[in-house]
């Protein structure tokens, strides 16, 4: 297995975004935190699993078999109250994270010493993207105003650049960090109607600013959200056009790799096709590369988010009509 998520802080986020899981339903998950003993029992379980039974970090072993570790991917991570020994038991372990944060790096990220540790740590820090200007920011990332977020990014990656600098002279790493790369910064753009008009832009800044991948992703709205689908879902047709306009600016910024949903089932390297399976208990080809663990050490196996976030009783949650299939 590739990596493992852990789910943080479902319910703990310092911004309200409409296509957000927890808008959709209308109700927190209300799992609470996850205490740091689940997060670091899970960590050593499958570190030494996939290890062939003996722990990370003996003698000619190396680094473990879990490659990453993600913290959370409901709620903001970096809110979860027990972060910084979560980013320090990785360290000792030698795994890095895989984070996604909204771009608001509260209180300690926020500062140059809070990225540099980030950057540090981390194998990608991907940054959530779901409008490109003032207004559209206020409707869609709401607690966050645009110029903050993109200022936010910026400083990220310059503090980037200049821990590349100083790795290409042969200066150390901070001690903190278990790790000898540096981050690459990514865009986690959630390609919705509104946000069309802005895919050149997005794009042109994302090569100008010296970000590595932008991930175009479609909206995913579970049955609680349906209601969303006319604002803000993308016809196929729709989807086929922005996939060509997409293959023409890619000519333009080569440095930009650009992946996602959006490309799934597309004769291009961002598909991630998923075969079908007969039982949601799975296991299915997802979960060979990943697997989730809930706030009370409970495995969850099946990526379906209508399985994970929404109905079990509802069609979309049934495997065959996973919107994970790559179709």
């Amino acid at each position: 297995m590739r990596r493992l998520t852990l789910l943080t802080n479902p319910d703990k986020c310092n911004l309200r975004c409409p296509l957000c899981f927890l808008n959709q339903r209308g109700r927190p998950f209300g799992m609470g935190e996850m205490p740091l003993e689940v997060a670091k029992a899970a960590i050593e379980k499958y570190a030494e699993e996939i290890a062939g039974g003996a722990p990370s970090g003996l003698p000619g072993k190396g680094q473990c078999g879990l490659r990453e570790v993600i913290p959370s991917t409901m709620g903001e991570p970096l809110l979860y109250s027990k972060f910084k020994e979560l980013l320090e038991f990785c360290g000792e372990k030698k795994i890095p994270l895989n984070l996604t944060t909204n771009g608001s790096f509260p209180g300690l990220w926020g500062t140059a010493a809070g990225m540099e540790r980030l950057l540090l740590a981390c194998s990608d820090i991907k940054v959530s993207c779901m409008g490109f200007d003032a207004p559209a920011f206020a409707e869609m990332m709401p607690g966050l105003s645009f110029d903050c977020w993109r200022s936010n990014v910026e400083k990220l990656l310059s503090l980037a650049g200049e821990l590349r600098q100083r790795k290409a002279c042969g200066q150390e790493h901070e001690k903190n960090s278990g790790q000898s790369r540096i981050a690459t910064v990514s865009l986690q753009v959630t390609l919705h109607k509104k946000l069309l008009r802005s895919v050149p832009e997005i794009l042109r800044w994302a090569d100008s600013v010296g970000i590595a991948r932008v991930k175009w992703n479609l909206p995913v709205l579970i049955s609680a959200g349906e209601s969303l689908r006319a604002e803000y879902g993308i016809a196929g047709s729709a989807v086929h056009e922005i996939r060509r306009e997409l293959e023409s600016l890619r000519a333009l910024y080569p440095r930009v790799r650009c992946e996602g949903s959006l490309f799934f089932g597309a004769d291009t390297a961002g598909a991630m096709p998923v075969r079908k399976i007969a039982s949601g208990e799975g296991p299915c080809d997802f979960f060979k590369d990943e697997i989730w663990i809930l706030p009370d050490g409970t495995e969850e196996r099946c990526p379906n988010p209508e399985r994970r976030f929404g109905d079990r009783t509802k069609k979309g949650a049934a495997c065959e009509n996973c919107m994970l299939l790559g179709r």
